[in-house]
C-alpha cells in the first residue's frame, strides 16, 4: 500500500517559482537553472520508479513511503527518496537519475560522473546519504522497542548508466532490477520479523514524523518580477487586472483564478504570510480586489 505519495521536494517547488520570477538577465539566473534542472532530473527519475512499484506484488501487508521527510534529534531533515516498509524488513533506496559512468571512491567519499564526451564531475556520495538515512532509521527502531532488519540501496534510473566502480558493502543496481531486488530480500527473510499490530504502529509512528522541509534561494526580494504572469504564455507576460478578473495583453488569456499562482510563488520565494498592502504591490493591482 502507497501510504505516502511522490511529492516534490521544497527546493524544486521554490526553484520552479525563481525560474518564473526571476529575470533572465539576472547574473545568477544561470547558477540557479542549473540548479532547477537538476533537481527537476531526479524528481522524474523518482516518479519513474513509482510506476515499476505498481508492476511488484508484495505477498504481505507492506506501506510504502515515497519522499519521507522525518526530523532527527538535531533538527536536520532526512530526504528518504522512498521506504518499504514490511513485516520481514525494512527498505531503503537512494534514487539517482543520472548517466554517463558512475564510480564512488570510499576513501574520498565521492561519486564521480565521466560523460560521454569525457567530461568528469564530482557529486556527493549517495552511499553516505543512504548510509545517513538508515542509521536514523535504525535509531528510531530502538526508540520504540521495534527489532527488525534494515536494508538499504542505491537505485540507478537510466539503464544505460554505466556502474563502474562501487563499495560491495551497498547494493547498486538500475531501475530495472528493482524487482528482483524486492524477491531477494524477501528470499532473506522468509520469516516475519514483527506483528501486524507492530506494521501499524510503525507505519504510523513514521508519518507522525514526516515534517516536508521548505527552501528558499538567498536572493534579493526585489529583484523578482512582481505582478500575475500569464501560464498560457509560459509566465513572460504579465497579466493586469481588470473588472474583477486578470486578462493578458499579449494572448488575451482571461482567469479569475491566475493569482493563485502568483501567491504561491511569493511563498515559496518570501513568506507563508502577506499583508493586504503587500498584496496589491505584488500583483500590481491599484485597490482591493472584490
Amino acid at each position: 500500500m502507497e501510504i505516502l505519495k511522490r511529492r516534490k521536494s521544497g527546493k524544486l517547488l521554490s526553484l520552479e517559482a525563481l525560474m518564473r520570477r526571476l529575470p533572465e538577465s539576472d547574473r545568477e539566473y544561470d547558477y540557479y537553472k542549473e540548479m532547477y534542472f537538476s533537481q527537476k532530473k531526479g524528481y522524474e527519475g523518482e516518479r519513474y520508479t513509482n510506476q515499476l512499484w505498481k508492476e511488484i506484488e508484495m505477498p504481505s501487508p507492506h506501506f510504502l513511503f515515497h519522499s519521507l521527510e522525518p526530523i532527527n534529534q538535531a533538527g536536520n531533515s532526512h530526504q528518504i527518496d522512498t521506504l518499504l516498509l514490511t513485516p520481514h524488513f525494512i527498505w531503503l533506496l537512494e534514487i539517482k537519475n543520472i548517466g554517463g559512468r558512475i564510480d564512488i571512491d570510499e576513501s574520498k567519499h565521492q561519486m564521480i560522473r565521466t560523460k560521454q564526451e569525457g567530461t568528469i564531475e564530482s557529486f556527493r556520495n549517495p552511499v553516505n546519504q543512504i548510509k545517513r538515512h538508515a542509521h536514523f532509521v535504525n535509531g528510531l527502531m530502538r526508540e520504540i522497542g521495534i527489532s527488525i532488519p534494515i536494508e538499504y540501496a542505491i537505485v540507478i534510473v537510466s539503464d544505460s548508466t554505466i556502474i563502474g566502480s562501487v563499495p560491495r558493502e551497498v547494493s547498486i543496481f538500475h531501475a530495472s532490477g528493482l524487482h528482483a531486488e524486492v524477491s531477494r530480500l524477501l528470499g532473506k527473510y522468509k520469516e516475519k520479523q514483527i506483528t501486524a499490530l507492530q506494521l501499524n504502529y510503525v507505519m504510523k509512528d513514521l508519518m507522525k514524523r514526516h515534517s516536508p522541509k521548505s527552501w528558499k534561494p538567498k536572493i534579493d526580494f526585489s529583484k523578482l518580477r512582481r505582478g500575475v504572469l500569464c501560464e498560457k504564455c509560459e509566465y513572460k507576460s504579465v497579466m493586469v487586472f481588470e473588472h474583477g478578473r486578470f486578462i493578458c495583453p499579449k494572448c488575451s488569456f482571461k482567469s479569475n483564478e491566475a493569482h493563485l499562482q502568483a501567491l504561491l510563488d511569493y511563498r515559496y520565494l518570501c513568506n507563508e504570510w502577506i499583508t493586504n498592502r503587500e498584496l496589491r504591490d505584488y500583483l500590481n493591482i491599484d485597490s482591493r480586489m472584490q
